[in-house]
């Protein structure tokens, strides 16, 4: 099965406007994506499940252990690729997305530690709602070759995101006091800037991770001459 047949669009090298022709391609390819290709080994991404995340943030003002267990992540599929650069020599992709709705994390949390001055502990169902102006990412690639077909694998991924709002719901904290549960996430809520600068860079290393190995799975069956020609 060939991109083109699944509704891909496909860029010469040569075009000027290369950059321009990758961004309506990877737009063009969203709703695809998020509703997964099983023939080209694309599970769907919308919502993403992720089976567990562990956090250790183990000091500074934020000093916690937070796993997190069957976490789905939501609204994937409204993301807006704003621009992309794409250097065919060194095969480095920038992307930069706007996304349209809030991204929303829900599952089960098991959290311990010490949140600014206050110790936290809990275990439970969660829900993140984490609004973003941009997404950054980077994808550093280089060629291999499979029975005489070229093919790109991911060396890198980062990712990084500028966050508007960060919205907490832990549910069952402190043994399922509501008092202390209710005021906690009242408290994380109002704080949520300081607590996202400890997380944020835990945070973006496991999305790139998760995006990473989304973006192998498609270029493991995906030749280079069917997503860029010469």
């Amino acid at each position: 099965m060939t991109l083109i047949a699944k509704g891909f669009k496909q860029c010469k090298k040569s075009d000027p406007n290369l950059n321009e022709c990758l961004k309506d391609g990877l737009q063009s390819a969203i709703p695809h994506l998020v509703k997964g290709v099983p023939s080209l080994g694309i599970i769907p991404m919308d919502p993403l499940r992720i089976t567990e995340l562990k956090i250790d943030q183990g000091s500074g003002p934020v000093s916690i252990k937070l796993n997190f267990k069957d976490l789905d992540i939501m609204n994937l599929k409204m993301l807006t690729i704003d621009k992309i650069k794409y250097d065919s020599k060194k095969y480095i992709l920038y992307i930069e997305a706007l996304p349209k709705q809030s991204i929303v994390l829900q599952g089960n949390y098991e959290i311990t530690g010490k949140v600014l001055v206050l110790p936290i502990v809990g275990k439970g169902k969660c829900k993140i709602i984490l609004d973003m102006s941009k997404v950054y990412g980077t994808l550093i690639m280089k060629p291999i070759v499979k029975n005489g077909m070229e093919y790109l694998e991911i060396d890198d991924f980062s990712l990084k995101f500028i966050a508007s709002k960060l919205n907490f719901k832990l549910d069952n904290l402190f043994n399922g006091d509501k008092a202390l549960g209710d005021n906690m996430n009242v408290f994380l809520n109002e704080n949520w800037k300081e607590l996202l600068n400890e997380l944020q860079p835990a945070v973006e290393a496991v999305f790139a991770t998760a995006f990473k190995g989304i973006g192998q799975q498609f270029l493991n069956r995906i030749p280079i001459n069917q997503i860029i020609t010469d």
